[in-house]
């Protein structure tokens, strides 16, 4: 059976009567909303009069509530447009509005105290529908698993070394799916639970139980709230990746990459366990020490075992100082890479945790020795948690002031040079040009994260500003006037490089997409789409099921999203599983 797919550039969709409506092109504006008591800007890049006004109307009514003045207009080199703004900040009415300027009209959107409940609820139940091992029959989606991938429970091991031998089987069930493919991997495991535990630290009261209205086949554990049941369901997997020597497995998948038409149910190729990874371990060690701090009011036994399997993690990392990435021939055949070779970011951050959680000094006093705290981080990520470790140390309690002081300046800095990068671009985006990446859109996600961390060091609304400017360019406040969070806002990815989207005809809101990929990690469509013609950095991205390096989603970019979500999101106890359910029908893919 050959899929045919559908493609943005080749054919217009073949969308159904209930398709969203469709904007003018040239007003960009969060297609989820605003929040009440915080700035509210819109983008406008059509060409109008110079002295061209703005009119904010209320759907409900047809009236004009709001009028003001577009700003003058300033050059955008990240998209290529002339961009002018629309400032409606002092309006802070409740509702449901467009924008419109001259004759064109925006996406509707709403203004409110808690506009993002529902994206930020469909964003965390994402993790539990991309459950493996695990039957679930979602009424809110339509989502049926029987049970993917039984075979997890007799993984064969691909290779051998000292500890063990090639062909040994190993119960690996349980986890979460990584992205678009079926592959499990402890880099991504680690720091997607990582950031969802630290949200849970950010925030506690944002996250409830009964909160994820968790379809049938899944219960929430013990006493719980929702969020930290779903992690623990990750956390329990990737433990049975941790090896007698207190090292970790790399990741489980199949030697070959299914095809679309493949469910989770129909993927019978057998699932081996490849590689070691001393920066995967060290992650690993450091979400494992972040857990035990979380854990421990809900449950002092698990978290005296998450705390021990981290330290076990320290001991081996102390007698392998080395980094230690495993190659053996095939062993990316049906599975990404993970390739990271440089573990030094990942020791520290690892040593930050147990330091945060245990008040060793041991700890302490090897992050002293490691020059690189002090240094200017970058957006952290599976091969660059420094913004993390520097993160944790500047605040932990009974640090040493002198160098924590240092540790903050150099996390502040980096800091501000977001902010800064914020106020420069037409959209307000983070992202440089180099940053349009695979995943930019987790990585402009994770620089509002970091302001969101350098908040909480040094309180600044630039910081906190900064953020949500993230969140409006998720939503669609950007150059494409996309969002790029499935189900979420008028216009939304409707062809994600998903297989449990593709192979079971359920469209699962909540996956944040990869974005502009400018620079890096092309795939066929995305390289096409480049040389075509001069195409923008803010702009290189394709709604295709086939762009993997545009259009697939992966639990670190939703974790990213979730850490910003929970800080402009109240818990609603009155929310029902009916507001979660999609409005609108998307196009399934075709396939003869």
């Amino acid at each position: 059976m050959k899929i045919k797919i559908w493609s943005l550039i080749a054919a217009p969709l073949a969308l159904t009567a209930a398709t969203a409506f469709a904007a003018d092109g040239g007003i960009h504006v969060d297609q989820v909303g605003y929040l009440r008591n915080h700035q509210k800007v819109a983008m406008v890049s059509a060409e109008v009069e110079d002295d061209a006004n703005f009119r904010l109307v209320d759907v409900s009514t047809g009236d004009t509530v709001f009028t003001g003045k577009l700003s003058e207009s300033k050059y955008d080199e990240m998209s290529g447009e002339n961009i002018r703004e629309a400032d409606f900040s002092a309006f802070n009415k409740s509702g449901t509005y467009r924008l419109w300027v001259g004759g064109l009209e925006s996406y509707e959107f709403k203004i409110g105290d808690n506009v993002y409940a529902v994206a930020a609820v469909q964003n965390l139940r994402s993790y539990t529908l991309s459950r493996c091992n695990n039957p679930l029959s979602d009424s809110i989606t339509g989502l049926v698993i029987k049970k993917g991938h039984p075979q997890d429970t007799r993984a064969i091991l691909y290779f051998s070394d000292e500890l063990n031998t090639k062909g040994e089987r190993f119960d690996m069930s349980g986890g979460w799916y990584d992205a678009g493919d079926y592959g499990k991997y402890t880099t991504t495991a680690a720091i997607a639970a990582a950031e969802l535990m630290l949200a849970y630290e950010a925030n506690p009261s944002h996250f409830t139980r009964g909160q994820l209205f968790f379809p049938k086949g899944v219960k929430a554990e013990g006493k719980l709230p929702d969020l930290l049941s779903e992690v623990k369901y990750e956390l329990d997997w990737v433990q049975k990746m941790q090896r007698a020597d207190g090292s970790t497995f790399h990741k489980v998948a199949g030697t070959q990459w299914p095809g679309f038409d493949i469910s989770p149910d129909t993927d019978t190729q057998d699932r081996y366990i490849y590689n070691t990874c001393s920066a995967a371990t060290a992650m690993y060690g450091a979400a494992l020490a972040i857990a035990a701090r979380v854990y421990k009011p809900f449950d002092d036994a698990y978290a005296q075992k998450l705390l021990a399997n981290s330290m076990r993690v320290w001991e081996y990392l102390e007698r392998m100082p080395a980094p230690v990435y495993r190659t053996d021939e095939g062993h990316d055949g049906g599975s990404g890479p993970y390739d990271d070779t440089n573990d030094i970011q990942e020791r520290v951050w690892l040593a930050a945790e147990l330091f945060k959680t245990t008040g060793d000094k041991v700890y302490e006093n090897y992050l002293k020795r490691q020059s690189i705290m002090t240094e200017k981080p970058g957006f952290f990520s599976w091969d660059d948690t420094l913004a993390l470790a520097q993160y944790t140390y500047a605040t932990t309690k009974n640090a040493d002031r002198i160098f924590q002081t240092r540790v903050k300046t150099a996390f502040l800095r980096y800091a501000d040079e977001i902010a800064d990068q914020i106020a420069a671009d037409g959209y307000h985006c983070a992202l440089t040009k180099n940053e349009y990446t695979w995943a930019s859109t987790k990585n402009t996600l994770t620089k509002g994260d970091i302001l969101l961390m350098a908040n909480q060091i040094s309180p600044k609304t630039e910081y906190v500003e900064g953020a949500l400017d993230q969140i409006h360019y998720l939503f669609g406040r950007n150059a494409l006037n996309r969002s790029f969070m499935t189900g979420a806002g008028a216009n939304p990815p409707e062809h994600p490089h998903n297989r449990i989207h593709e192979s079971t005809g359920a469209y699962v809101p909540g996956l944040i997409v990869g974005g502009p990929n400018f620079v890096s990690g092309g795939d066929p469509d995305q390289t096409k789409y480049l040389e075509s013609g001069n195409i923008p950095p803010a702009k290189a991205y394709l709604d295709v099921l086939s762009s993997w390096s545009t259009n697939e989603y992966a639990i670190d970019y939703n974790a990213a999203a979730s850490y910003a979500l929970s800080w402009f999101t109240k818990a609603d106890k009155n929310m029902t599983a009916e507001q979660l359910k999609l409005k609108r029908a998307y196009p399934p893919i075709i396939k003869n």
